[in-house]
């Protein structure tokens, strides 16, 4: 979470981190096994007062640094700060770590993400055409993984098995400070990536699929983006939408007004 513009955008953010709380600490029906953690990674512009309330939701609330080069301008001012997220990379005390984005609602179990078979270490490659000498030197494994991005609503459900651009709402990764530092050194070399959409660009190029570090498709089912009914009644596992915004709810109004019943009803006991 960051605080971009506080009273609209990150409002909605905040309250996705809330219904996240519930649904993967207490929801009976979407609920994670309770060994595992539920982090909250937040920029120190997110107030107090907001970091407090998701404690109490259950939170462990992560407090990191920005990131910025001057180069790299994004698309959209809401996404001033998404750099922030290659922080998670730093966060070794941990052996894998599922990334999701705060717009994002869960309508089943994600657990089956930490054994799905591409969050399984892989060898870097040393493909002399896809090694370059201006960058940092890469680590010899790596764990990334996550589903292409489906581009807009008029998608097929399962989606074609050829996706090469990937989309980082939802991916799953081993830290790894070795691989943060040749991410740091990208952001060192002006035009090596697209900057408009920063770290989702950023991480295209560190795992490009004819590179070193190709990045592994997950099961399609844990998680869509662009969500429809279609989706839904294939058995889609979460959906990357700003359900919040009723411009970004397509033909899913009344399952998400369905999924959002028991969570809202919680929160609305409780203060923000």
């Amino acid at each position: 979470m960051t605080a971009t513009n506080p009273k609209t955008v990150d409002d909605g953010y905040y309250l996705g981190a809330r219904v996240l709380a519930y649904q993967l600490l207490h929801s009976k029906s979407a609920g994670t096994n309770n060994s595992i953690p539920f982090l909250v990674v937040c920029t120190r512009d997110v107030s107090k007062r907001k970091r407090d309330r998701l404690k109490k939701d259950g939170a462990t609330i992560v407090l990191v640094e920005k990131l910025h080069q001057d180069w790299v301008k994004a698309a959209d001012a809401r996404w001033a700060d998404v750099l922030a997220k290659l922080r998670l990379f730093q966060l070794i005390d941990y052996n894998k770590i599922l990334f999701i984005d705060a717009d994002t609602l869960v309508t089943a179990p994600l657990d089956g993400v930490f054994f799905d078979e591409s969050s399984l270490t892989q060898g870097t490659k040393a493909l002399p055409e896809a090694t370059k000498d201006d960058e940092a030197e890469l680590p010899r494994t790596y764990m990334f993984a996550t589903h292409g991005d489906y581009w807009g609503y008029d998608h097929a459900y399962p989606p074609p098995t050829d996706l090469s651009y990937l989309n980082c709402g939802f991916f799953i990764f081993t830290p790894s400070l070795q691989l943060f530092d040749y991410y740091m050194s990208l952001l060192q070399l002006p035009g090596r990536f697209d900057p408009g959409f920063p770290e989702q660009n950023l991480l295209n190029y560190a795992h490009r699929q004819d590179g070193n570090m190709p990045w592994k498709p997950l099961w399609y089912g844990w998680n869509v983006n662009w969500p429809t009914e279609k989706d839904w009644r294939g058995g889609a596992r979460s959906f990357h939408a700003k359900y919040w915004d009723v411009t970004c709810r397509h033909n899913l109004e009344a399952t998400f007004d369905m999924l959002l019943s028991k969570p809202m009803l919680r929160l609305r006991r409780l203060p923000l």
